[in-house]
């Protein structure tokens, strides 16, 4: 089979996107059929498939191509945190380096080294989380049936008096005071 013009490429996706079109808004397969020139139901039907998977696979292609862009935002954010975090900070007061009295060398500030480390700290767990490398987290949601069911429960627990000697045998095996 050879392969379609420019053209019949052009005219197919227009189709196809007419039938999608009918499709969203009701139309039946036959009716699509019918209104579009297809020879059956089932190749309106196979070309609706066809559109909706390519539509798939373009918006799958669009967000991996954003996911990798991310990707790079981040990488380049960590190389200047990381350039922050080698760097020596002096402490500074009213415009003024602050020395240290018995050396005069400067104060190394540490505010903005520990600023970086959370930074990078805060990218990483960006980068896990848009990767889906963290493991899911666990949650029990309790409902108000569970909690009902569960006062039932013990409720006919005591009416049947297997808690009540439990107690009793307790109390007895305990010493007088």
């Amino acid at each position: 089979m050879a392969r379609p013009t420019k053209a019949q490429s052009v005219a197919i996706a227009k189709r196809r996107a007419d039938a999608v079109a009918m499709r969203l808004t009701g139309a039946s397969f036959q009716q699509i059929a019918d209104k579009l020139g297809y020879n059956s139901r089932g190749a309106a039907c196979q070309d609706v498939g066809r559109a909706l998977e390519a539509s798939v696979a373009e918006q799958t292609r669009a967000v991996e191509a954003y996911r990798e862009e991310e990707l790079q935002r981040l990488d380049l954010l960590m190389e200047e945190a990381w350039r922050v975090l080698r760097r020596q900070h002096v402490t500074v007061s009213h415009g003024r380096v602050i020395r240290d009295e018995g050396t005069d060398e400067p104060l190394l500030d540490d505010g903005p080294v520990l600023a970086a480390i959370d930074r990078v700290l805060k990218i990483q767990e960006r980068r896990a989380k848009f990767l889906g490398l963290d493991a899911p987290q666990r949650h029990e949601v309790v409902t108000l049936d569970a909690v009902d069911a569960e006062i039932r429960r013990l409720t006919a627990e005591l009416g049947s008096g297997e808690v009540g000697e439990a107690s009793s045998v307790e109390a007895t095996a305990q010493p007088e005071g």
